[in-house]
């Protein structure tokens, strides 16, 4: 029965949560913009950056979902508890990639939209993330997994990937791999 509580309160969260985030607020806003007769030009070459961006954000959200649920133990939701702390894909390279998923899926939308109130959405969701993260999410995280986790976090930047970091990891595997197949 707790499982399937587990379960439920999963879809909801995630369903519910996005579904706030990048659909009812962003209407919201949209309908604002258009009672005060906001409206700017919209650009096609930002509108396809913007379906491109939105499409990389549920891909993003698609990979690592599926990677949470691969490792036993994974979970996006924040009402289960978490026994495997992924490491793995979007994971090596910052510690919160859904955060980037639902960011490049509201900067899409924005995009499309031409919409200031939407860049004032990203604004407001962006500081209410960083919140939630630092005081509540890292923290627990730190209380089920402890050292593990603080090591991930020297390791792993929380939101700007090091990518000369993840470079020198990628050609140091590299040359281990030249000098394995070497004679």
């Amino acid at each position: 029965m707790r499982r399937l509580i587990g379960a439920a309160d999963t879809l909801i969260y995630g369903v519910v949560a996005p579904f706030g985030v990048l659909y009812v607020f962003p209407r919201f806003f949209l309908g604002l913009e258009q009672s005060l007769d906001i409206e700017l030009p919209r650009v096609l070459v930002l509108k396809y950056a913007g379906v491109t961006l939105m499409n990389l954000g549920g891909l993003l959200a698609i990979i690592c979902a599926v990677l949470m649920h691969s490792r036993k133990g994974g979970t996006i939701s924040p009402f289960a508890r978490p026994t495997t702390l992924v490491r793995r894909g979007p994971y090596a390279w910052v510690r919160h990639p859904m955060m980037w998923a639902g960011n490049f899926v509201l900067i899409g939308l924005m995009l499309v939209y031409s919409s200031p109130l939407l860049a004032l959405w990203l604004l407001i969701w962006s500081r209410f993330s960083e919140i939630y993260i630092d005081r509540y999410e890292e923290p627990y995280l730190v209380r089920v997994f402890g050292d593990e986790y603080l090591d991930y976090c020297r390791a792993t930047p929380r939101w700007w990937p090091d990518f000369s970091r993840i470079l020198s990891r990628e050609s140091k595997s590299e040359l281990s791999r030249e000098r394995q197949s070497q004679p």
